[in-house]
């Protein structure tokens, strides 16, 4: 048995007022879909702008990297060079000290 029907301008009413809401709803949605393809650009645009950077200055970054790394690698080496020699300073000192 289909249902009783009610008051046409009430059921009419109560349809706008969901529709009106529904409206509203996928406003919203669409504001919220828009927002968020924007944040999915960001990632793509910071690749792409450290892309160029390398291109464009790839060669003055890679000169940059190696002269710290020559000059680290050199402090190394003078560290170690000065610990041998005091090592065996000490070594040859302490010979001397026995005898």
């Amino acid at each position: 048995m289909p249902p009783s029907p009610t008051k046409s301008p009430d059921a009419l009413e109560e349809i706008l007022t969901i529709l009106r809401r529904m409206d509203r709803r996928e406003k919203l949605r669409t504001i919220g879909g828009f927002i968020r393809g924007i944040f999915s650009l960001i990632p793509i645009v910071i690749v792409i702008f450290f892309t160029w950077y390398t291109i464009k200055y790839g060669d003055q970054l890679l000169q940059k990297i190696t002269s710290m790394a020559a000059e680290q690698a050199g402090r190394v080496a003078q560290q170690n060079a000065v610990s041998d020699f005091m090592k065996e300073f000490n070594a040859i000192n302490q010979k001397l000290q026995v005898k």
